[in-house]
């Protein structure tokens, strides 16, 4: 018996009815819908309002499904056998490649949509990751990309980099360009934040509005940024590095390590307080620590501490910007690592104590867990399979979302 007509578009459902049910379904399976019908695919791989509310409904039952995204770089050595750190140098790059990876074997390749061979991650926000060209002295072939959609957006290169003067002053104080990337709330916007290292009284902040699709420069005092930690981390609606103060005697120093954060909304500076950090005794050499920021899987602010003996401290700020909210996470010694351990850097921190550990001369992720007073446990680990020797490989965590931002 068929259906009449009349029967038939009784089932038909308003498409506002229909966009609040695809907006509760994974990204995984709406990537699939996409192949429904022409308009399915517009409204979620096209339409911004969609892909915020996605994921705004995600993020509020707790649904956003965090990923890894592995990147390799393979290199060409020079004559020399060294690698250069400028374009001046002219190496061969080979191309990127880029992998998503779920749980500790889940790994699927990706298809990169553009045709630049050396482009790198920066960062990430809300499924968007920030990409480009980095070396110490400028950055281009900067672009947006969405792993999980495809979607990509060239930026416009900030105009500072290969004009910079070579003089014995500027030389000595030239280190790598700051960086940072994430969303003003209020106003719906991303930004891009590149910061020149300190040459004089002031530092130039370079800041991208992706919503404006412009360049502006502002002027910071250059004691906010003597020597900052590379690469930024988003948290509370501010990009945070680590300032280390430039010593008179010495080039950089590491005793007295600071906290500065840029507001994105209102593009401003301040600092943030650090934990007090354990001291070691006999010396004052001994109390030289690296100190790195992490962001806590859950979005409070982290850092990670690690002195001269390998010694290494995770703290957590509760509440943001108070400085009695500091609490020490994970805390183990060099003797309670692998001997194998000897270089390491951390990509991510959880609440239930997981690490997860670059390990770049290996190539390999591991996955730590670190137990309130017990020694640290290998649970899992990842080897990067088929890879040129002479490759730079980083392990970035992104959400998966339909996010995209229109020109």
């Amino acid at each position: 018996m068929s259906m009449s007509k009349t029967q038939e578009e009784s089932f038909d459902l308003h498409e506002d009815v229909i966009v609040k049910i695809l907006c509760r379904l994974p990204v995984k399976s709406l990537i699939r819908f996409t192949c429904v019908s022409k308009r399915w695919r517009s409204i979620i791989i096209s339409d911004p309002q969609f892909g915020k509310s996605h994921l705004q409904l995600a993020s509020q039952k707790g649904t956003l499904r965090r990923k890894l995204l592995i990147s390799t770089y393979p290199t060409v050595k020079t004559v020399e056998g060294q690698i250069p750190d400028s374009f001046e140098d002219n190496m061969p790059w080979l191309p990127s490649q880029f992998q998503s990876f779920q749980g500790y074997s889940s790994v699927n390749n990706l298809t990169f949509p553009s045709v630049e061979k050396s482009q790198r991650v920066l960062a990430s926000c809300n499924g968007l990751v920030l990409l480009g060209e980095s070396y110490k002295s400028s950055f281009k072939n900067l672009s947006i990309w969405n792993p999980s959609t495809g979607f990509f957006r060239k930026i416009p290169s900030p105009s500072f980099g290969r004009d910079m003067k070579k003089s014995t002053e500027k030389k000595k104080n030239r280190s790598f360009l700051y960086h940072g990337f994430g969303q003003v709330s209020a106003s719906d916007d991303y930004k891009l934040v590149f910061i020149k290292p300190a040459l004089g009284d002031f530092v130039d902040v370079h800041v991208f509005s992706l919503r404006a699709n412009v360049w502006k420069v502002i002027k910071a005092p250059s004691s906010l940024t003597g020597s900052i930690d590379g690469q930024g981390t988003l948290s509370n609606g501010a990009i945070h590095w680590v300032n280390y103060p430039i010593d008179g005697k010495m080039d950089r120093t590491l005793f007295d390590p600071t906290m500065v954060a840029f507001n994105l909304a209102e593009e401003e500076f301040r600092q943030v307080p650090l934990p007090v950090l354990n001291q070691n005794e006999g010396g004052m050499y001994l109390n030289l620590r690296h100190v790195r920021i992490q962001i806590l899987l859950g979005g409070c602010l982290c850092v990670w501490s690690r002195d001269l003996y390998a010694n290494s401290e995770f703290w957590v700020m509760r509440e943001y910007g108070v400085p009695e909210s500091w609490v020490k996470l994970i805390q183990f010694g060099r003797l309670d690592s692998p001997a194998e351990f000897t270089s390491w850097d951390p990509s991510y921190v959880t609440e239930g104590g997981i690490v997860m550990i670059k390990l770049p001369d290996k190539k390999e992720l591991v996955w730590i867990e670190c137990h309130q007073g017990e020694s640290p446990v290998c649970s899992a680990h990842y080897r990067l399979e088929e890879v040129p020797g002479c490759t730079i490989f980083d392990a970035t965590v992104y959400d998966e979302t339909l996010v995209s931002v229109p020109e």
